[in-house]
């Protein structure tokens, strides 16, 4: 006998296929049913409506990227490697959703209210991810004295082209630009760290003789 978590599981993942394809504004709470095999009030059983199941897709859709964020910034190598490798894995895993489906990208930046909600946490937790990241890097002397969270919001906010529904082009442009505009960020992270000594000063010029 199928037990709660086998049906709210079926149901998740039958709207997934629908909602990928068809949007979910065009799929139906029957659709979802005839889907997974069940009848429809079983679905209410485990959902109170259509919105619930499509927010309960977004917060693991989110998770999935925010998931791969962390697994990055674990990998071996300095601050910037680990830096860069976290916002390559995140445009991956946008990339990756991208090619599931017409509508796939629909559960990370569609403006129904449970993805907008899910999406302002995945938003603060990858600010503090980042903010986290900055500040090792600050702290052991590999980046430039700097606030960290302000440094990990203008880092989100020149990643926005990178996220649906902005991102196009194919993959290989997108990861492209990710590594381009990561080695742009980093230089200025990198490059303001260097003593003013290493810096040539502006040469003064020589007054006019008057005559």
């Amino acid at each position: 006998m199928a037990t709660s978590s086998d049906r709210r599981t079926a149901i998740l993942r039958a709207a997934e296929r629908l909602f990928e394809h068809y949007g979910h504004a065009k799929t139906t709470i029957a659709e979802v049913a005839r889907e997974a095999r069940i009848g429809v009030g079983t679905v209410y059983l485990e959902f109170e409506s259509k919105e619930a199941i499509v927010e309960e897709l977004s917060l693991s859709t989110h998770a999935g990227v925010l998931d791969a964020m962390r697994a990055a910034s674990t990998l071996e190598g300095d601050h910037a490697a680990r830096l860069a490798a976290v916002l390559r894995a995140r445009t991956r895993s946008f990339l990756e959703l991208r090619k599931k489906g017409q509508h796939a990208c629909d559960l990370v930046h569609c403006k129904t209210e449970g993805v907008r909600v899910v999406h302002e946490r995945f938003r603060e937790r990858e600010h503090a991810l980042l903010a986290e990241l900055v500040e090792e890097g600050r702290d052991a002397g590999a980046f430039a004295a700097c606030t960290p969270a302000s440094i990990a919001a203008l880092v989100q906010r020149a990643f926005t082209s990178l996220s649906p529904p902005w991102i196009f082009g194919s993959d290989d442009d997108a990861m492209r630009a990710s590594d381009e505009l990561c080695q742009l960020l980093l230089h200025g992270l990198l490059a303001a760290k260097r003593p003013r000594a290493l810096v040539a000063a502006p040469r003064r010029r020589k007054p006019r003789r008057t005559r």
